[in-house]
């Protein structure tokens, strides 16, 4: 009897990371920053920022590459950077800066770099500007005009999605891991929620009311905790469909403060666009539904709905309370509410809009 050939006793090894970095030379490529080297070493970064850990907690830092760090800085609003450290462009080097880097880098106070010279990868932080009002890093680079300008930002999205942005519009969203590709971008969903918020704001403040929900929103939503928003038109300040839940004695006019800061652009005003910010995140961290209007007004948080006893029996129904809730929301919509929006504690997010 004659023994097995070579191939039937090695496994077949199967792996999508040259596939990956096939994509992402190409992506460099566009961006006028071809090397191998580089789009190895990019590829590491996208795999490992898709769902990044330190100590089982989550973190969602922001990361540039570049090949100038004063013209980087001043296209993405960055100050103050701290170098940190250095090695060839490969994936240790990447891991090594994350691992230093990336603790620093929660929340919108810095970022990380990293800076390609010819002995290799530097990498360090820069301070932003964490200001709701202030544009962001990528937000900078989503609009800054010239392909040429040789900056690549990365942005976890979601678990398992990632951002990769040039200049001049270029963009990939990079679906890792079995992260669903039928779904809309988050960023698309979190569009559509601050378009609902401010559908009702005059036009001369909606722009950058707009901004400033988006953001808060952009940050809760990479929190653990699941989340539900209820939004309302403006004529309402309340609904039947709450059986319970804390409503605000007088809905908070986040739009008003907005106005003030433009107008005066004094400290007093400046914190109190902070102070909103904040409170708004740590009502959509509680549990229950957080409610909003359509003229961006905070209406209430911890909010409750009742439950019809048929829902959970719907056929192809799926779900635990958190969609349930949504589900009652969504049947609201063109009625009650003007838009409702759903982030599982799974990371999947929603927004239906009447």
């Amino acid at each position: 009897m004659t023994g097995p050939g070579p191939e039937a006793g090695s496994p077949l090894i199967l792996s999508f990371r040259h596939l990956l970095t096939e994509s992402v030379s190409a992506f460099l490529d566009e961006a006028d920053m071809t090397c191998p080297q580089t789009a190895d070493a990019l590829s590491e970064l996208l795999v490992t920022l898709s769902r990044y850990r330190e100590e089982g907690a989550l973190l969602f830092p922001t990361a540039f590459l570049g090949d100038d760090l004063g013209a980087m800085l001043e296209m993405l609003g960055g100050h103050d950077p701290i170098p940190l450290g250095s090695g060839p462009r490969n994936r240790d080097t990447i891991q090594r800066a994350l691992k230093q880097c990336a603790p620093l880098g929660q929340g919108r106070w810095w970022a990380l770099y990293l800076l390609r010279e010819p002995s290799g990868l530097t990498y360090g932080i820069f301070r932003t500007d964490p200001f709701p009002l202030a544009e962001t890093p990528l937000e900078r680079l989503r609009h800054a005009p010239d392909r040429g300008a040789r900056v690549v930002g990365v942005l976890q999205l979601a678990d398992n999605i990632i951002e990769l942005r040039g200049g001049g519009g270029l963009c990939r969203h990079v679906y890792l891991s079995g992260a669903r590709v039928d779904l809309e971008p988050p960023s698309a969903v979190l569009d559509a929620l601050a378009s609902a918020v401010t559908e009702q704001v005059l036009p001369s403040s909606r722009e950058y009311a707009r901004g400033f929900f988006r953001r808060v929103l952009f940050e809760v939503m990479q929190s653990s905790h699941g989340t539900l928003v209820a939004v309302l038109p403006r004529e309402r300040a309340g609904s039947a469909l709450f059986v319970d839940g804390i409503l605000l004695p007088r809905p908070m006019d986040v739009v008003a403060l907005l106005d003030r800061h433009h107008a005066t652009q004094d400290g007093s005003a400046a914190s109190a666009v902070r102070a909103a910010a904040q409170l708004l995140r740590g009502m959509m961290a509680t549990d229950g539904i957080t409610v909003l209007r359509a003229d961006g007004c905070i209406l209430g948080y911890n909010v409750f709905v009742r439950h019809p006893e048929t829902l959970a029996r719907q056929p192809g129904f799926f779900g635990g309370a958190r969609r349930r809730t949504f589900e009652v929301l969504c049947a609201a919509l063109g009625n009650e509410l003007a838009a409702a929006f759903i982030r599982s504690q799974d990371g999947d997010v929603a927004c239906r809009r009447a």
